[in-house]
């Protein structure tokens, strides 16, 4: 009898021993932190740039944003948008559009901008030729007014498809930038 609990107790041992040597599995696609998003909207027509800039160097959580910017946009204009998206909490700072574009495939931005102040349109696309929107067209409304325009990364590994709704995916980062039409 002893002589069994020996065996037991030293086979118990050599397995313990394999689960501990084990590698922790490392998600390739664990969620980046973003602490930046810059707007970049160019006028149609000129080389006039005006960046809007949300900042929150700790994350989600902990001390509020130390910017975040009203988007301004003149009543009919067209704006050719560029998106930059990066992790400013390490030096030098992380180019999270680099990963966005990498992973395109698995990526999508939308849109919502109320009061129909900007319709956005013209979203870039990915390999697969579904929408990325990294840039895109504005189109700010006719009438002047004051509202937000939302911005969400998705992350949809696997998921992506035409005609994807905004609920579809988990959300990477969701802005609500407040939007001023003149």
């Amino acid at each position: 009898m002893k002589k069994t609990q020996v065996i037991i107790s030293m086979m118990l041992l050599v397995f313990m021993g394999l689960q501990g040597c084990k590698k922790d599995k490392v998600d390739p696609n664990e969620e980046e932190l973003i602490t930046t998003v810059r707007v970049k909207l160019t006028e149609s027509g000129t080389n006039t740039q005006s960046v809007f800039e949300f900042r929150d160097l700790d994350g989600d959580g902990g001390a509020a944003p130390s910017k975040f910017d009203q988007i301004l946009l003149t009543r009919g204009k067209v704006y050719s948008c560029t998106l930059e998206i990066l992790n400013e909490s390490v030096s030098p700072a992380d180019n999270i559009t680099n990963e966005i574009l990498a992973e395109a495939d698995d990526h999508e931005f939308f849109f919502q901008a109320t009061d129909a102040l900007v319709a956005v349109s013209n979203l870039s696309k990915d390999g697969k030729g579904l929408p990325l929107g990294v840039t895109s067209t504005w189109t700010a409304g006719a009438t002047a007014g004051t509202g937000t325009v939302n911005i969400t990364l998705k992350h949809k590994p696997g998921l992506k498809a035409a005609g994807d709704t905004f609920a579809k995916g988990d959300t990477d980062i969701s802005l609500d930038f407040t939007l001023r039409v003149q």
